[in-house]
């Protein structure tokens, strides 16, 4: 075998190789799971805990999923000062945006505009407190907006401007752009999680409680 041989020989298995490695680094590349939308907070954001920012937990939630409001639940408990979990107020900034499952619950959209309608007169969270806590009551309602304005009423909001904010396009549009961005980066159920842009994956609530108080 002369030189020239051995050369092209080498520079064939060179490129051989080289071919190998590209193709398993595209099979191998890690799968992006992480989300700049889901890590930047938005003038209509609903935020509660810790005020920092430094860790974004943003919730893509439907106020009518039954499994939402389990998690509504979870959250409240860590609010209370003897909770073994409260430390996670602390330290994690919660962001609320909707997600509504319409293709399942028919009234998951309204509960969003309740919500954002209450929001307009500072209470975002009281409204989905009521409605997350009574959701058994008006998700098989025909038309659930007497109850809501009710609940509108036992929280003392003015009345009369509930009734037109629920049905403004202010208030749909907030809805439809959660919605929307949702859907862009993949969210495809509810409670759907990120933390700091990344989509939290964990098998149990166990695992989530660690996640959090880990940071």
């Amino acid at each position: 075998m002369n030189v020239k041989n051995i050369l092209v020989g080498a520079g064939i298995v060179a490129f051989t190789f080289g071919l190998l490695f590209f193709i398993y680094q595209l099979v191998n590349k890690p799968i992006i799971t992480e989300f700049p939308e889901a890590g930047q907070l938005r003038k209509e954001d609903h935020v509660t805990w810790s005020k920092n920012s430094k860790d974004l937990l943003v919730e893509y939630s439907d106020i009518q999923c039954p499994a939402c409001k389990g998690f509504h639940d979870l959250f409240k408990s860590f609010e209370a000062s003897t909770s073994p979990d409260f430390a996670i107020t602390k330290k994690v900034t919660l962001v609320y945006r909707h997600f509504p499952l319409y293709q399942l619950h028919k009234n998951a959209f309204n509960a969003a505009y309740a919500a954002e309608a209450a929001s307009l007169q500072g209470k975002f969270w009281e409204m989905a407190d009521i409605l997350f806590a009574r959701q058994s009551q008006w998700s098989e309602l025909t038309d659930p907006k007497d109850f809501f304005a009710g609940v509108a009423k036992e929280l003392n909001l003015d009345l009369d401007k509930f009734k037109k904010d629920i049905d403004s396009q202010n208030v749909k549009d907030i809805v439809q752009l959660n919605l929307t961005e949702g859907e862009k980066i993949g969210v495809d159920a509810t409670p759907t999680f990120f933390l700091n842009s990344k989509k939290v994956e964990v098998k149990s609530i166990d695992d989530f409680k660690k996640l959090l108080l880990s940071l």
